[in-house]
């Protein structure tokens, strides 16, 4: 059976993103404490923080967006080889069409998508989230730009920084959430869900 520890080797070789060291550390211990049943993933990449997910919580079930043909294949056999295959669903196409069209309810959200899109996303993600569920969204800090967004309009990350802060600021502001913002990895924010 294939070790966690490979798996994130074969992404990293290959320029797969694969949530970090001590990011995979906090999303283990959250879904831990959290126990979750029904998680909902928008990034799937190759299945990597999935079968993180999926080993703190026995019982839980995953559906999981990926909008990579080829990744989604590979996530598939790679949660097959960790024996999780029967507790995973994978969706394939763009998180923004396919997100709205669940129906539900989670108790776990990991958002770890299009960075772009956080902010869209938050409303339909908002809906399906049970009170007292978890949302925890990876990359809030996207690569030290949110907190010092350039100025430089030509700058290439300068769209996504600006909507992550105006996500990041709206979901720290949110009286129906209690949110943490983690300064690790890219930093991460892990928000429960209080209120409707």
């Amino acid at each position: 059976m294939m070790e966690l520890e490979q798996l994130e080797k074969y992404a990293r070789k290959r320029y797969i993103p694969v949530v970090l060291d001590d990011t995979k550390q906090l999303l283990y211990n959250t879904v831990k404490q959290a126990q979750p049943s029904r998680i909902l993933e928008i990034g799937t990449a190759i299945g990597y923080s999935g079968i993180v997910m999926l080993s703190a919580c026995a019982d839980a079930r995953l559906n999981t967006v990926e909008i990579s043909e080829s990744n989604a294949a590979l996530a598939k056999s790679n949660f097959e080889q960790f024996g999780y295959a029967d507790r995973v669903n994978i969706f394939v196409g763009d998180a923004l069409q396919i997100v709205p069209m669940l129906s539900g309810s989670y108790d776990f959200i990991f958002l770890d998508g299009p960075k772009a899109q956080y902010g869209k996303l938050f409303d339909y993600l908002n809906d399906l989230l049970t009170v007292g569920g978890t949302l925890v969204c990876d990359n809030v800090l996207y690569k030290g730009l949110v907190e010092h967004v350039p100025q430089d309009k030509r700058h290439k990350h300068i769209t996504v920084a600006r909507n992550m802060r105006a996500f990041l600021d709206e979901i720290m502001a949110d009286a129906r959430y209690d949110t943490v913002l983690h300064r690790v990895g890219d930093g991460v924010t892990v928000s429960v869900k209080r209120t409707n």
